[in-house]
């Protein structure tokens, strides 16, 4: 499972945590790069570092309690409900999912370039979910073995990002076909992510 900032800072700083899963993010990451310590820009993958290589020290744990206890007074004192502002933001981007879903089934359903286009995006996906499955197949019973950790680690990256861009194309697919929604969409990074672990996995076992 990909790391997830918002659940790794719920317990330390709830209302920041809150913050990023909504319009205000943006002022979440803003706060939280200051309290740790970073350069403006250096964004949640700077933050997600500093967590994950175990360099959040009790300074850092203090200024971002502190940053927290800030933002909810002052939402507070705003009269802002964080978690209505989240819902309606939510609410806004699934109602525009579903009007550009509708305009395109509307344009396009007629169109065989249009179906075509779609067996060649749902086929490349069955194609290469295959082969990843194979490839995992064959690590694992030993008909492949790892010689260099520092290539697989390389191919596993790579082999991850292919598999979350097709099925991200295939999603959309599935999306204007029979319909969806964001958090299906969202799965397709969780698809990668789990290649990604599983070569990982089993790399680490014949290393």
């Amino acid at each position: 499972m990909s790391f997830d900032l918002r659940t790794a800072l719920t317990t330390i700083a709830p209302t920041i945590a809150t913050m990023l899963g909504g319009p205000l993010a943006g002022t979440a990451i803003t706060a939280l790069e200051s309290a740790f310590g970073l350069a403006p820009g250096a964004g949640a993958d700077g933050i997600t570092a500093v967590i994950q290589g175990g360099q959040m020290t009790p300074e850092i744990l203090a200024a971002v309690r502190a940053a927290d206890q800030r933002h909810a007074e002052v939402l507070g004192q705003q009269g802002i409900d964080l978690q209505k502002l989240n819902a309606d933001r939510d609410a806004a981007e699934m109602a525009a999912t579903v009007e550009d879903r509708k305009d395109a089934r509307a344009h396009n359903s007629g169109n065989s370039a249009v179906w075509t286009l779609a067996y060649v995006v749902l086929g490349t996906f069955a194609a290469i979910m295959a082969a990843v499955l194979y490839g995992c197949y064959t690590l694992i019973t030993g008909g492949i073995t790892v010689k260099d950790v520092a290539v697989v680690a390389a191919i596993s990256g790579l082999v991850g990002s292919i598999v979350g861009y097709v099925a991200a194309n295939a999603q959309q697919v599935i999306g204007f076909i029979y319909g969806g929604s964001i958090g299906s969409e969202k799965k397709t990074e969780a698809l990668a992510d789990s290649v990604k672990q599983a070569i990982g996995a089993v790399q680490s076992k014949q290393s």
